[in-house]
Order: structure tokens, then sequence, then C-alpha cells
């Protein structure tokens, strides 16, 4: 049980620095363009998992993602509100939160 906990910390730290990374890149493309055109949005992300940790969690890495900030989490903890720079490709956003940090928090929830 440790050591599955201990490996999804380990994968989650590495997709938040490759985030981080990928990101940057991105979102300096969109700053030095010379006719930059961001589609900024707000989204709602449905959370799934079961601890307040966990949410809180989720939100702080996805504020750390260059590009995104989590507004509010709603009370019930059942969805996050993310203000994104480009929304173009909204369901891609989603199932890439889901993929690097929501799953790998899942995991050290237990």
């Amino acid at each position: 049980m440790i050591l599955v906990r201990v490996k999804a910390a380990t994968l989650l730290f590495a997709s938040a620095i490759y985030d981080l990374v990928a990101s940057s890149i991105d979102v300096a493309r969109i700053v030095v363009a010379r006719n930059p055109q961001p589609h900024p949005a707000i989204i709602v992300f449905p959370v799934r998992l079961k601890t307040r940790w966990g949410v809180g969690l989720l939100a702080n890495l996805v504020s750390l993602t260059p590009g995104s900030t989590c507004l509010h989490i709603e009370e019930d903890m059942s969805a996050l509100y993310i203000h994104v720079l480009d929304s173009r490709q909204e369901e891609k956003l989603i199932r890439e939160f889901r993929t690097l940090f929501e799953h790998r928090i899942r995991e050290l929830e237990g």
C-alpha cells in the first residue's frame, strides 16, 4: 500500500514538472506571437476526488500551471472553476488535468 502511494506521489511530482514546462512554452508562444489570439474563458472541471485535501491539492496544481488558475471550488467539492488563457481545446485541457493530476491524487487518497 505504501509503495503504491510513493509511486503515485513520484508520478504526480513528475507530471507537475512536465506540465509546468509544457505550459510555460505554450504561454511563451502566446506572449511572443505577433498577433496573439488567446481565447480566455472560465471552464468547469468536474472533480472525482473524495477528500478535501485531494481537491485542494488539485486546485493548487492547476493554479501552478502557467495559463490557468483555480478561481473557485464548489462547496460540495464536486467541481473547480478554472480560468484558462486559451480555451479552444477545453475537453483536451480537462483530460490533461484529469490524467496528469487527478488520477495520481486519487491513488494517493487510497
